[in-house]
């Protein structure tokens, strides 16, 4: 591939949402924050340039690289043509499960995260998080702030609560919008999420759990009671927040995961 191509290439691949990171400071900063180990399998999702697989190759065993975008295909396969421990498959992440690249053993996931898909990825993630080992994801800042987000603040909502109940959420460090290529029009953060033992909901009520956390955050300036009213019956409601020694009086961004695994567990006795 050419150089003019390879840039009009570049270029295009920016309406998926894909911005490259050059900063081999911040490259390293972010295998540093995965631990990486030579027995290591890494996903990584939309390498862009590669510039983070290199990286990633030289810390982990293996490196699988899951690339939507067709056109990048001849440039990678080049530039890694002599890693042997680097396989790139050109499909929609949204499309297949992470199941198919697993072993056996937890593998690791570390990535860019295309930012016009990023919650959708964290949700299948969630979905799928048995998988991992760890979690390693640059996402842009508010959404980073948002799933890292304690009970009480404005950015606290649904997704924070869906992901807390099964990872350690952290906010590792900021990243510059100037770090990127072409630069984007926001900041952006590496968080780490650690799947915990436990999730926060007991796994018979989980699809519960994820219905009354979606519903409680539904109309944010109403109360639990007002908030949860609009979707189930309000008698129902009541004596959920009763059953869970909740306050209706309350509003959703109040409530800790804790609070709101109870309150599921409630719902899901009284419908049992």
């Amino acid at each position: 591939m050419d150089d003019m191509k390879r840039e009009q290439v570049f270029r295009q691949t920016k309406r998926l949402g894909q911005n490259f990171l050059n900063d081999p400071n911040i490259l390293r900063k972010i295998c540093a924050t995965a631990k990486l180990r030579e027995e290591d399998h890494v996903i990584e999702i939309g390498p862009g340039k590669g510039s983070l697989t290199e990286h990633l190759a030289h810390g982990a065993g293996r490196v699988t690289a899951i690339e939507k975008d067709k056109r990048l295909r001849t440039f990678l396969d080049e530039k890694f043509g002599e890693s042997s421990n680097v396989r790139f498959v050109y499909e929609d992440i949204l499309k297949i499960g992470f199941s198919r690249f697993s072993d056996g053993e937890k593998t690791k996931l570390v990535s860019n995260l295309p930012y016009n898909i990023s919650t959708q990825i964290l949700l299948k993630l969630l979905d799928e998080r048995e998988l991992f080992s760890r979690i390693v994801v640059m996402l842009q800042k508010e959404v980073a702030q948002r799933i890292s987000s304690p009970k009480g603040r404005k950015s606290y909502g649904s997704l924070s609560v869906l992901l807390q109940s099964c990872f350690s959420v952290e906010l590792a460090f900021k990243v510059s919008r100037r770090v990127f290529y072409p630069v984007p029009e926001v900041d952006s953060a590496v968080v780490v999420l650690d799947p915990l033992k436990e999730p926060a909901f007991s796994v018979s009520g989980e699809k519960t759990f994820r219905t009354v956390t979606r519903y409680a955050f539904s109309s944010r300036r109403k109360t639990i009671r007002n908030s949860l009213g609009n979707f189930f019956e309000r008698e129902i409601v009541e004596r959920a927040l009763s059953d869970s020694s909740i306050d209706q009086r309350r509003r959703a961004e109040s409530l800790s995961v804790e609070e709101f695994a109870r309150l599921a567990d409630s719902f899901h006795a009284i419908n049992q």
